[in-house]
């Protein structure tokens, strides 16, 4: 006798899962996983702040890996030196960004310095780094692989650049920068000089500039976007959703806008 039925149908397992913990001016953070690793984008956050939101997203600050951090810019190693000393975690910097820091660190920090282009593997998990236009002595940013999944992380610069677009075309999340508002920033309250800095083309994506890096890299097999580094003071959440829905249209990516003041979600890279 045959019976005839549906094939079954099975839910793919997350290849990589990952969390913004926080991002902006308050502090930066990124955790990213895999099966056999965890690893921080940069450590802007206080040391509890950090066993805090990892907490929130069901993670403990003790299974991290290692750390990688973009540069010197205090919103993004305010933690560094009590995870050094309290944890012992290998740190990954170029040497400008050492130098800029290594006062804050003890001396006993597992320092391990990479350059602005260059690749670390934790495993079968590589963090390959590429060189941002930032005011930081060496900033750079990273894409990180597993199997064949991308993650491409993309914060702290100026300008959109070739390395940008190249590093994250093809990506399968993307997160990306969108800090201010020109006409609020025009408007508001920071002094002139501040004004220029963060405006040029060696201080953070405007939405527009966002919205114009999204529509050029996007793709069909784009999972996800989270827009990161919003200004408090520049910026609304409302204004950023306005420019980058249009940018991704077409594509079947998730939006998320991170918070500086608590973490997103644990999100699955399948």
């Amino acid at each position: 006798m045959c019976y005839s039925c549906d094939p079954p149908t099975f839910r793919r397992l997350p290849i990589l899962q990952f969390s913004v913990l926080g991002s902006g001016s308050k502090g930066n953070c990124v955790y990213i996983e895999n099966s056999n690793h965890r690893i921080l984008l940069d450590a802007g956050l206080s040391l509890r702040s950090l066993k805090e939101r990892m907490a929130l997203i069901g993670r403990d600050l003790a299974d991290v890996s290692a750390v990688f951090l973009t540069h010197e810019h205090s919103d993004h190693i305010k933690g560094v030196g009590m995870l050094a000393k309290k944890h012992n975690l290998p740190l990954y910097g170029t040497r400008g960004t050492l130098a800029k820091i290594e006062h804050h660190l003890p001396a006993s920090a597992d320092w391990h310095s990479i350059e602005r282009e260059d690749e670390v593997c934790l495993g079968n998990l590589k963090v390959e780094s590429y060189p941002t236009p930032h005011d930081g002595v060496e900033s750079v940013a990273f894409v990180v692989h597993y199997e064949d999944r991308r993650l491409g992380h993309a914060t702290d610069l100026g300008c959109i650049d070739k390395t940008l677009l190249e590093k994250m075309s093809g990506c399968d999340a993307l997160l990306v920068e969108s800090n201010h508002d020109p006409k609020m920033l025009k408007a508001g309250p920071y002094p002139w000089s501040l004004k220029q800095r963060v405006g040029g083309d060696r201080g953070h994506l405007s939405n527009q500039e966002c919205a114009q890096l999204l529509n050029q890299v996007k793709h069909d097999e784009l999972q996800t976007v989270v827009l990161m580094h919003l200004s408090g003071v520049n910026n609304h959440p409302d204004i950023v959703r306005q420019h980058a829905t249009p940018a991704l249209a077409g594509s079947r990516a998730q939006l998320h806008i991170s918070r500086q003041d608590h973490p997103t979600p644990l999100i699955p890279l399948i």
